[in-house]
């Protein structure tokens, strides 16, 4: 009994906090970045996050950052978000709120397009597996 509890629970747990992740292109208003790391995940309210890594939005930004689209919905494989404003490391930017996402996520692939403030943003990846 208690192994059979225990087995649940440890897929219980696998189910709602595993994350998928994929690796592809991402490209803001005609710069193109190769090789961008992108995980999304359920959080506990029901709703999905995805996280982008390393990512530069212009080729003279001379940082990389990590940065979350929160509050996003998945519903029968299609990707969806409005009005939602990014956040890196806590803080919220709103000049770069995400308008008319619109995606799709297989177990595969990765793609979606929206409006990053006033700039044409777009992923496309494909699954990474888990090593």
């Amino acid at each position: 009994m208690k192994r059979n509890l225990l087995l649940f629970l440890l897929m219980a747990f696998g189910l709602t906090s595993g994350a998928q992740t994929f690796v592809g292109t991402m490209n803001v208003d005609g710069y193109k970045r190769e090789e961008v790391k992108v995980t999304l995940r359920k959080t506990d309210a029901g709703d999905y996050v995805l996280t982008m890594y390393r990512v530069k939005f212009a080729r003279l930004m001379p940082v990389k950052i990590d940065f979350d689209i929160p509050q996003m919905k998945l519903e029968g494989g299609h990707l969806s978000a409005e009005g939602v404003v990014p956040v890196s490391k806590g803080k919220r930017y709103e000049k770069y709120t995400i308008h008319n996402l619109s995606g799709a996520v297989s177990d595969d692939k990765l793609i979606f397009y929206c409006k990053m403030g006033d700039k044409p943003f777009s992923f496309s990846g494909k699954r990474q597996d888990d090593k």
